[in-house]
């Protein structure tokens, strides 16, 4: 059975959470530092936890879009929205609670997540403060 989350995808998830762990620590915490390169080894400098959080989100869009890719999910970025659309139901009191806080969580903090179904749209900021 193949996952939901696809190789890079995951990877990207889990850089994502590594950034979001060590950026908790400190304001702008450096991520540690590799080990020592073996001779020859042509190793990269380690990126800063900024560096990390710069470069997974220029995989973002593609990452929602593997994900869902079972609800036709097309993803865009228009200003500081991200905008998902994807097969599903806008409809009754939970539509897209778990999809909203899935997305949140992975954009950018200035960021907010619109979802698009057939049927309506769901702002997930919206969404979000009436469950609080």
């Amino acid at each position: 059975m193949k996952s939901g989350l696809g190789g890079r995808s995951a990877a990207i998830v889990g850089a994502w959470a590594l950034a979001a762990a060590v950026a908790g620590c400190s304001g702008e915490a450096e991520t540690p530092p590799a080990a020592a390169p073996s001779a020859g080894s042509g190793a990269a400098t380690p990126m800063t936890g900024k560096e990390v959080r710069e470069a997974i989100q220029d995989q973002i869009l593609p990452a929602f879009e593997k994900t869902y890719a079972k609800r036709n999910a097309k993803a865009r970025l228009e200003g500081n929205v991200v905008y998902l659309r994807m097969d599903g139901d806008a409809s009754g009191d939970m539509a897209g609670w778990t999809d909203c806080r899935v997305v949140t969580q992975l954009i950018k903090p200035e960021q907010s997540a619109v979802l698009e179904f057939p049927n309506g749209k769901i702002d997930c900021t919206e969404l979000l403060k009436k469950g609080q």
